[in-house]
């Protein structure tokens, strides 16, 4: 296992600062981003990227949405519309979705749009020309489903049914499930393994042969030692093990179709196109270490030679293609390499039910964002506090009213007590930081350090420690132990609440984002008005709008 990047104690300058590139898992073009997507990987991520910044390490990110999976072309087909058009569309709202969270990356692009497109062709060519001349690829004809929806003329790739017009019972473990993966068992199946195949935009007809590529990794347990290798948690790994026991070390990389990136051999029938969930999935990835390269002038994070730290995140449903379709991509060749870390999370619930955009039980980010006067950082506590990490979570409404309510009124007073405090002190005063307050910021630094270990991430837990630094504010009665405590809460809130942390901090004379090292430099400046949290306390009626069936997709 490579070793996480060094967190240096509060307060002491990390003297080893490494490169660290956080690509989490596209999301689907097919909708907008709701809280089950927030408060799973790109909470999460977001959290981590301001943890290592605040340790001083230099952190870089990348993220895309995928406007060539399948389901693209099912809303499009429904809404009779242009599906690059589509997605694009949903690619604007999800930036402004996340953003609306402050879920921010250095990166944040439609590869199928536009200029990106070509950029997208040339990695992801790379990699299937790589994984070919590694030998990592086989031909193999699979019997795929032709349901009588399409027209006798419609191309053959158009015909088969495959993707979101598939249904079917897991062979597995005999839940409902779709597309070519079970939700419920996190199985990969092709379409003629299925059981109670059924198409869902007709009938099927009929069987007919097609040729895809396929990755295959012939050296024993490769997978399974790079998943002990980028310490995978043994509930997401023993889903892996369970597919690669009864399937082998290999994965679907190309499927027939028109939409996509195509990639042609003589062993074709059809047109091939990348397979969202393996080849494309990673190739997205190498797209947002291209687009790094193009900024930074420095060689993609993903290339062989990279001593880069990579971290990656995703939920459940994408097991499978993380950990044998990304990752068998990343060991098939040698050119580019695997990630270092890949954090997953359970399903996040909705008052009881699974969040689901074809149903529109939602609750999307960018529309809770837009409550008058909510305050976007306690939000955020809310969320990274309810995060599936462990088991499944359920999001209740009236829950969320009263959490962010307590959150605020204690929050809001720690930091009015304490600027007021430092306000009230006669200019120019000479600050220092109060010692015995210094000593219980450094045992709470290192607890929430231990809740954002990249061997063991909890983000569920990171709030922990700010609470406690919140319950020490009747502590702070001089200037100095009030200039501390509000210092502390800057550092120990950023990843959380960059918004109010990111003032204070500067009011408090300092530049840039809090950083660890700097804790114990007071500054006797004072920078602008007497900071605030953004917002007010919430009634249940104030975001009633936004729940499921009252919010506009």
């Amino acid at each position: 296992m490579k070793k996480s990047p060094t967190i240096a104690r509060i307060n002491a300058a990390n003297t080893h600062p490494i490169d660290v590139y956080v690509s989490p898992v596209n999301l689907t073009a097919n909708g907008r981003a709701h809280l089950g997507h927030a408060a799973g990987p790109y909470l999460r991520m977001d959290v981590v990227q301001r943890h290592l910044k605040r340790a001083g390490h230099r952190v870089r990110s990348g993220l895309t949405t995928d406007g060539f999976e399948n389901h693209v072309l099912v809303r499009a087909a429904r809404e009779n519309t242009d599906p690059s058009e589509l997605a694009h569309g949903f690619h604007v709202k999800i930036v402004e979705d996340l953003a609306s969270l402050g879920i921010v990356f250095d990166h944040f692009d439609d590869p199928a749009h536009g200029r990106n497109l070509q950029r997208f062709s040339n990695v992801s060519g790379a990699l299937m020309g790589a994984l070919f001349a590694a030998g990592s690829l086989q031909f193999r004809t699979m019997r795929l489903p032709i349901d009588d929806t399409p027209s006798a003329v419609t191309r053959p790739e158009q015909r088969f049914c495959i993707g979101g017009w598939f249904g079917a019972t897991c062979p597995v473990c005999a839940a409902s499930a779709g597309s070519f993966f079970c939700e419920q068992c996190g199985y990969h199946f092709e379409p003629e393994e299925a059981r109670d195949p059924i198409s869902r935009r007709g009938r099927i007809v009929q069987w007919a042969d097609d040729i895809s590529a396929f990755l295959s990794i012939s050296e024993k347990d490769r997978l399974l030692r790079a998943w002990d290798d980028t310490a995978i948690e043994p509930s997401f790994r023993d889903i892996a093990k369970r597919y690669v026991a009864r399937k082998g070390q290999q994965m679907r990389l190309t499927v027939p179709g028109l939409h996509g990136l195509g990639w042609s051999s003589p062993h074709f029938k059809t047109r091939q196109i990348l397979f969202s969930y393996s080849s494309l999935l990673y190739a997205h990835s190498l797209y947002c270490g291209q687009r790094d390269t193009e900024s930074s002038g420095r060689p993609s994070p993903f290339v062989l030679d990279s001593d880069a730290f990579l971290i990656s995140a995703t939920g459940v449903d994408n097991t499978i293609p993380m950990l044998v379709g990304t990752t068998g991509c990343a060991l098939g060749q040698d050119s580019f390499r695997p990630f270092d870390r890949i954090f997953f999370n359970y399903f996040l619930r909705l008052n009881g039910s699974k969040f689901s955009t074809s149903r529109g039980h939602v609750i999307w980010a960018g529309e809770i964002a837009r409550t008058p006067n909510v305050s976007i950082d306690v939000l955020r506590v809310y969320l990274s506090e309810i995060c599936p990490e462990e088991a499944e979570a359920d999001l209740i409404s009236e829950q969320l009213v009263d959490r962010y309510n307590v959150l605020f009124d204690q929050m809001s007073a720690a930091i009015d007590r304490c600027t007021g405090i430092v306000n009230a002190a006669p200019a120019p005063t000479c600050c220092y930081v109060d010692g015995a307050m210094m000593t219980a910021l450094d045992r709470l630094y290192e607890k929430q350090c231990a809740a954002l270990s990249l061997d063991h991430l909890l983000v569920s837990q990171a709030s922990k420690p700010v609470i406690e630094w919140v319950d020490c504010v009747n502590a702070a009665t001089s200037h100095e132990t009030a200039y501390t405590w509000l210092m502390g809460f800057s550092v120990l809130g950023w990843p959380l609440m960059p918004k109010i942390t990111e003032a204070l901090w500067r009011w408090l004379g300092h530049s840039g984002h809090p950083l660890a090292g700097c804790a114990s430099r007071p500054s006797s400046a004072r920078n602008g008005s007497v900071p605030k949290i953004d917002g007010r306390r919430l009634a249940a009626k104030d975001i009633d709008w936004c729940l499921p069936g009252k919010s506009a997709a």
